[in-house]
């Protein structure tokens, strides 16, 4: 990413992948509102994957800087739970 590529802040969403688990969502959150502060529902979309073993999560933050979107990553990165992102 170069941050010519954004004009900040902007609206940026956040894909993020993993088993099913009961503590995903709630973990995954946490993490993000670490960065940005406290999330809303309407911010989050999750869809189970067809089988049932995998969730996705859609989390649309405003991005302030591209440190705060590769200090999210990072932190995202550092979870067991997060199985990759996009």
């Amino acid at each position: 990413m170069n941050d010519d590529v954004f004009n900040f802040p902007c609206d940026y969403p956040i894909k993020i992948f993993g088993k099913d688990q009961p503590d995903f969502v709630s973990t995954v959150c946490n993490i993000i509102e670490l960065h940005v502060g406290k999330l809303h529902k309407n911010q989050i979309t999750s869809k189970v994957s067809s089988k049932g073993s995998y969730i996705s999560l859609t989390v649309r933050i405003i991005a302030t800087s591209r440190s705060q979107l590769d200090a999210i990553n990072k932190s995202l990165q550092n979870c067991p739970m997060v199985a990759y992102l996009l």
